[in-house]
């Protein structure tokens, strides 16, 4: 596939920091603003967070759930939902801290020209160019996740100088280090308010309390002259000048108290800086480009039309939301996302947050938290299927945390076995409800849906080895759930209490609550969840008696319930909604990302998802950014490519000009930026161009007329499939599928196909055009063919001069 170079892109320097480009390894993250007067980089590292371990358990919430229960049984939901909040929530979470910024200060000053800001996606850093007095200025910064450092490059033609200076927004010193390099020392808040909590002292300092942190930097110029006075580094010259900035924090575990039992930051940013310093800028260089290639390079998408590239990023944005078209930019939206994700969630490193490490705020919105009710899990729906498996990682990680926090919740708050966490999550895995309304603290939900993304790494690998590695946290989650069902009225089992996220409905005394019995999207977690755990344990040979136990208790669990303006019940009855345009859609989990309810399954169900879908949009709903792409999610999967492509156009429209997603929500007047936006509208994407849920593989099930010619390379499949695509005119002309795990593969397309192996077809057992199964052996490669124009296999077998193979047989 011709490819082409894939650039952000920019005349000015950023204004803002929605403006700024992000650079990062997934540990230490930057934005940088690119002046040419002053150079601004904003500084991140994902283990620095206020606070530390801290046992916020309430000992005596168990003693109110039954009380709570009756409430609900006896439907008095808002006298249920006062004693949740009264007695069943815990205090806030801990706050995602800025680490700081290196700021460049040039006293040379000049006239500027030919300016030129970058961010180059093929290779994975930022570019400065411009002329000053006609003397050409460049810079290139990127983060390697392979040295641990930051590199900053600068080179002019001209002489210049400028001063390096450290700071931060939180206490901080800063000293000389060596003869070229200086030291920012600091320590975090001991406790960060919610940036909803409205106080005069939000940011609380204790003395022998907090995270402490370190920033090195280190300068060397090839043909000039480099000082260090006090907290300053200043350089002169002309030429070649290197920065290498190293940064770490005293974080040594999530039940370690960084204070007392901490890392030492120093020692961390001295060996790094050491490492770094002996092999030199190019190779620095290499080493990076070398290392994040290999995870970037495997996916490539080629959307035809009109080349825009010639203009500004912002400037195209802005065409887009003036109703323009611009196929390039969707591309370029996509494989964006995959450098976010890449850039903020490696293997040892923290799961992306809400901003995925890209904070510059003392009071981040939400606390820049893993929220559990929808964001976390966006952030990782594209990992497998845009072939960036080992992002996905590091979430892993977090649900073997809260495998040891959770446990104690579950005990103690709730009377269950396993595991359980709720809706907001900190570097601390604090698995308690929160503090504030049930409708968004209390959603003891979220180990099912943390589980779903385990057995999803294996739907797409199927590897063993990994599945028995996450069995205990699947089943230990599924023993919490079994514990958490309770017989009701009618004698379903059922969660109670009950809330479907952030959403409130009516009693039947015209009162608002939002707690109630078995809401549609925990009965959905549940089953997805038992049923995993089911087949894992079949697969692995494990646990046969709790097998069968989940099996009765999936018997008996509430069937899916439609309503009377003929949608998807939210709730275990039909409550009118307190308001109908809510941006969560939570039970439409049923159909992404789950598949419970699929568009060639049970008719009735699907129409009840479009009918709540159409509902919600009518009254204003999908207006905010992960909410619109969630959209694209679900109209793609019911198969309507124009209304997926409108939403996701909507969501390109409300970018921030660094193309950042941006996040609209009725508490904060100004517009936040939320990296789920950006993950969950790549996400949608994928699922418009492939989809392979509930065992068959669906080519181009959701193609708008806009993309109607284009190819795409490296997507993935559940089964162990990968798969490349070409089309034209809004038909598939090619595709090759490799098998790595040697599964059946069942494939589908929107025209006739047919397949062949080493040239030969694979003749279909039974006459059939559009859907075929075949056996497959780790290793293959299968050739997908259109048959548009011939009425069946056998014409076209005749016509191309192609035999059919004996090898494998395969089944419409």
């Amino acid at each position: 596939m011709p490819g082409k170079k894939l650039t952000l892109w920019y005349k000015q320097p950023a204004r803002s920091w929605f403006e700024a480009l992000p650079v990062g390894n997934g540990r230490l993250g930057g934005m940088v603003y690119g002046g040419a007067d002053r150079e601004r980089i904003v500084l991140n590292e994902d283990t620095l967070w206020s606070g530390e371990p801290r046992e916020t358990i309430r000992f005596d919430a168990e003693r109110h759930l039954d009380s709570a229960r009756e409430f609900i049984f006896s439907r008095k939901y808002t006298e249920a939902e006062a004693i949740i909040e009264q007695y069943m929530e815990g205090p806030d979470i801990e706050s995602y801290m800025p680490l700081g910024d290196v700021e460049l200060i040039f006293d040379t000053a000049g006239e500027i020209s030919e300016y030129r800001r970058e961010l180059d996606l093929d290779e994975g850093m930022v570019r400065v160019s411009y002329r000053m007095d006609g003397g050409l200025c460049t810079r290139e910064i990127f983060v390697s996740a392979v040295d641990q450092v930051m590199v900053i490059r600068l080179n002019s033609e001209n002489k210049t100088s400028f001063t390096a200076i450290l700071h931060s927004p939180l206490q901080y010193s800063v000293r000389r280090l060596s003869g070229n390099s200086i030291t920012l020392g600091g320590r975090a808040p001991a406790h960060v308010l919610p940036n909803t909590v409205k106080s005069s002292e939000p940011v609380q300092y204790e003395d022998g309390k907090g995270m402490s942190f370190e920033i090195q930097l280190q300068a060397s110029a090839n043909h000039g002259k480099v000082e260090v006075n006090g907290g300053r580094i200043t350089v002169s010259g002309k030429g070649e000048i290197t920065l290498i900035l190293s940064a770490a924090t005293s974080y040594n575990g999530f039940d370690k108290n960084p204070a007392t039992s901490g890392k030492n930051p120093s020692e961390l940013c001295s060996t790094w800086l050491r490492a770094a310093n002996q092999q030199g800028y190019e190779r620095l260089k290499e080493r990076h480009r070398d290392d994040y290639s290999a995870l970037f390079g495997r996916v490539e998408l080629e959307l035809c039309g009109e080349d825009k590239s010639s203009l500004p990023t912002d400037e195209r944005i802005k065409d887009v939301r003036n109703g323009n078209g611009d196929p390039g930019l969707y591309v370029l939206f996509f494989q964006y996302a995959r450098y976010l994700l890449i850039s903020s969630s490696r293997p040892g490193s923290q799961p992306a947050n809400l901003q995925g490490i890209w904070n510059d705020k003392m009071q981040p919105p939400w606390c820049s938290s893993w929220t559990t009710n929808i964001n976390i899990e966006m952030n990782y729906w594209p990992a497998e299927a845009g072939n960036l498996a080992e992002c996905h990682e590091p979430l892993f990680e977090l649900i073997e945390g809260l495998r040891i926090t959770g446990r104690k919740v579950a005990a103690v708050h709730y009377r269950c076995r396993g595991w359980t966490a709720h809706h907001n999550i900190d570097l601390w895995r604090t698995a308690t409800p929160v503090g504030g309304s049930p409708s968004w603290a209390f959603w003891p939900m979220a180990g099912a849906w943390l589980c779903q993304h385990l057995w999803e790494h294996y739907a797409f690998s199927q590897d063993e080895a990994f599945l028995r590695r996450a069995f205990p946290a699947i089943k230990e989650a599924a023993l919490f759930c079994l514990d958490w069902l309770v017989e009701g009225p009618d004698g379903h089992l059922v969660t109670c209490p009950s809330t479907s996220p952030e959403n409130f409905f009516i009693t039947p005394d015209g009162q608002s609550s939002s707690v109630t019995k078995a809401s549609t999207m925990d009965l959905l977690l549940i089953r997805d969840l038992f049923t995993h755990c089911i087949e894992a344990g079949q697969l692995l040979q494990l646990d046969s008696a709790l097998r069968e136990q989940l099996q009765n208790a999936l018997l008996r669990l509430p069937p899916l319930r439609i309503g009377s303006f003929g949608q998807l019940q939210e709730w275990d009855e039909d409550f009118e909604e307190q308001e109908p345009g809510h941006r969560h859609i939570g039970h439409l989990i049923a159909l992404h990302p789950l598949d419970h309810v699929t568009l060639h399954g049970e008719p009735g169900l699907a129409q009840a998802c479009r009918s709540t879908l159409e509902r919600r949009l009518a009254h204003g709903g999908a207006h905010t950014g992960w909410s619109c792409a969630w959209t694209v999610n679900f109209w793609a999967r019911l198969g309507e490519p124009e209304e997926a492509s409108r939403f996701l156009h909507a969501l390109l429209a409300g970018l921030h000009p660094n193309m950042m997603n941006a996040h609209r929500h009725p508490k904060v007047k100004q517009n936040i930026f939320q990296i789920d936006g950006n993950f969950g509208g790549m996400s949608g994407m994928v699922e418009m161009l492939l989809q392979s849920h509930a065992g068959i593989i669906r080519l181009l099930p959701a193609l708008p007329s806009e993309w109607s010619g284009g190819a795409v390379k490296g997507l993935r499949a559940r089964g162990g499939f990968e798969i490349d695509m070409a089309w034209d005119n809004g038909m598939l002309s090619r595709a090759f599928i490799r098998s790595n795990a040697g599964k059946i593969c069942s494939l589908w397309s929107e025209q006739p196909i047919q397949v062949l192996l080493d040239g030969h077809i694979i003749r279909p057992a039974a006459e059939g055009r559009r859907f075929i199964t075949f056996e497959t052996r780790a290793g293959q490669c299968f050739e997908i063919i259109s048959l548009p124009e011939f009425k069946d296999c056998y014409e076209a077998e005749e016509r191309l001069g192609l035999q059919a193979s004996s090898q494998t047989q395969g089944e419409y």
